[in-house]
């Protein structure tokens, strides 16, 4: 029998199902059908996040009018997937889209139809383009032409992981992938989700033909982990982080939990989270995030990560100063695991 891959031919006929075959299918534990819930959670669905790699640097190298031609005939093709594979497009934000989908099957296969799509345009140089995909299945709420609920703030986090032509999926995505589809699916990673309690498991699907695939090592066991703590200290205070925790926030916004006043700093500026037994430190800002490590020099984040390892000083959007009013002061204390 055929191994099942994710291409518009091959999902074509469980993606496109009319509603009632749609159901029997998914009865027989072939393609899951769209589940309503019972309480005011609202709908369970596939949430989709599909960003264009790169976009900055084709701005860069095209300029503006020519950039902004490729990106929304690029953003034009993926919508038309969406619509093909019975999606629905909630938004567009800039060059990413938000897109709903009844099931993971129909998902999966829209979206390696975008990617296909993206690899059949070229950009700056000839480059072929990429998308960033992250999903998630779960409940949401459609409310006047948005989308609210777990289901989203999990998917943003995944597609946030994705590397340009990287489709990232969750557990709760891969449970309901038919078994002949599951061979194109490795586990890469987990992360900690705010306001979830247990880690999520992130999958990426492999959606190209004859593409080398590289070994991914398995995760270090919890027992073998030198957890530790990360604590950062700023205006005379003092902020504990323990790992498998949520993300922990920094920023202007008065929901994070190191809320700041600095006028360089984003809203939600950065995030430190514990992930595959290492604090990570992300960028999540305009201006970008500046790091200098104790006996070591500067480094400017965009958009990028940085794992947090014995101590130094985080500058939010500027250059940080040793006691400086703009400076986070951060240490990692490591605690011997037992065994």
């Amino acid at each position: 029998m055929k191994a099942f891959c994710f291409t518009a031919a091959e999902c074509s006929a469980s993606a496109r199902l009319p509603a009632r075959t749609a159901a029997a299918a998914s009865s027989s534990g072939v393609v899951d059908g769209p589940t309503f819930m019972t309480d005011n959670s609202g709908r369970e669905m596939l949430v989709m996040f599909a960003d264009i790699g790169g976009s900055t640097a084709i701005y860069e190298q095209l300029g503006d009018a020519a950039a902004v031609e490729l990106i929304q005939e690029l953003l034009a093709r993926m919508e038309e997937e969406a619509y093909f594979h019975r999606g629905v497009v909630i938004k567009s934000i800039g060059d990413e889209l938000l897109c709903t989908f009844p099931d993971v099957v129909s998902g999966l296969a829209a979206g390696t139809a975008m990617q296909q799509q993206a690899a059949s345009m070229s950009g700056p140089g000839g480059r072929k383009l990429a998308l960033r995909i992250g999903m998630h299945f779960g409940p949401a709420l459609e409310d006047r032409g948005d989308l609210f609920g777990d289901a989203v703030n999990v998917a943003a986090r995944v597609v946030e992981l994705a590397q340009a032509g990287q489709t990232l999926i969750t557990d709760a995505c891969f449970a309901r992938v038919p078994l002949l589809a599951r061979s194109r699916i490795r586990t890469i990673d987990r992360m900690s989700v705010r306001g979830r309690s247990a880690e999520t498991t992130i999958m990426e699907v492999m959606w190209q033909h004859g593409r080398a695939v590289t070994t991914v090592v398995p995760p270090v066991p919890r027992s073998h982990v030198d957890e530790g703590c990360v604590i950062l200290h700023h205006a005379g205070r003092a902020y504990t982080i323990a790992p498998q925790g949520n993300p922990f926030m920094i920023g202007r916004d008065a929901s994070c939990q190191l809320c700041v006043t600095m006028t360089m700093a984003s809203r939600q500026h950065a995030s430190v989270e514990w992930r595959r037994g290492k604090f990570v430190l992300m960028d999540r800002s305009t201006n970008g995030t500046f790091v200098l490590p104790d006996g070591g020099r500067p480094i400017h984040l965009r958009r990028e990560e940085f794992v947090l390892q014995g101590g130094g000083l985080i500058g939010l959007g500027e250059q940080p100063r040793v006691e400086g009013a703009a400076s986070v002061r951060y240490e990692f204390r490591p605690v011997s695991s037992r065994s």
